[in-house]
């Protein structure tokens, strides 16, 4: 069997328009009443989980084809957002990828649809029914394991850094770039970066899959 392990990092949009910035706006406001954050900080969390306000910075990808335990990486950051994704959904289309199963964390919550939805934005094609079959409680095409983990609840789950850290797998936070200063690193130019910061979090992610393949698969 072939596996895909994927990661993705997102960045605010520059380009919105008047009347979503004013979404922003509220929404903003609402968070910093509700959670006592920054409003800097809830401002940039809004943009970047969002594929409303948001967009795809880069993704980071790992095959893995436990038949001969084979493994490939790649990172595709390019340019422009729509160049990453036409990249992308050229690897997810092609016939290689047709029959791989695709592991992540929290990919089912998060990094699947804001990928379908920012291609939809494009029109980009996407002809792999497995990618977009997102049907919950099952692992026939996605193996999700922040669910997997969680039993399906988002009220158990914990974050990436807690569930390595839990099974004794290097943290993946470690590093010249975090979350929040991704963007910057790309502004400024420093792509390895970028690219070694979304490669720690896929190498966690399959680090843990080797701890749990065994209970899912």
């Amino acid at each position: 069997m072939t596996y895909l392990i994927l990661d993705i990092e997102t960045v605010p949009r520059k380009d919105l328009p008047f009347e979503l910035e004013e979404a922003i706006k509220k929404k903003t406001e609402k968070r910093v009443e509700t959670t006592g954050s920054e409003p800097a900080e809830a401002e940039s969390l809004i943009r970047s989980v969002s594929p409303f306000f948001g967009q795809v910075l880069c993704i980071g990808l790992r095959w893995y084809d436990d038949y001969n335990s084979s493994i490939k990486d790649r990172v595709i950051c390019e340019k422009t957002e729509e160049e990453t994704l036409q990249k992308f959904f050229e690897v997810i289309n092609h016939s290689s990828t047709q029959r791989a199963k695709f592991v992540h964390y929290n990919g089912l919550g998060f990094d699947i649809p804001f990928l379908i939805i920012r291609a939809a934005h494009y029109g980009i094609e996407i002809n792999n029914s497995s990618f977009k079959n997102l049907r919950r409680f099952s692992f026939q095409t996605h193996i999700d394991l922040m669910m997997f983990l969680a039993s399906w609840s988002n009220y158990n789950a914990v974050s990436l850094d807690i569930a390595c850290q839990s099974f004794g797998i290097p943290s993946p936070k470690q590093g010249e770039v975090k979350g929040n200063t991704v963007a910057k690193a790309f502004d400024d130019g420093n792509i390895q970066a970028v690219e070694e910061y979304v490669m720690r979090d896929v190498e966690a992610t399959f680090k843990l899959f080797e701890k749990l393949k065994q209970y899912i698969v």
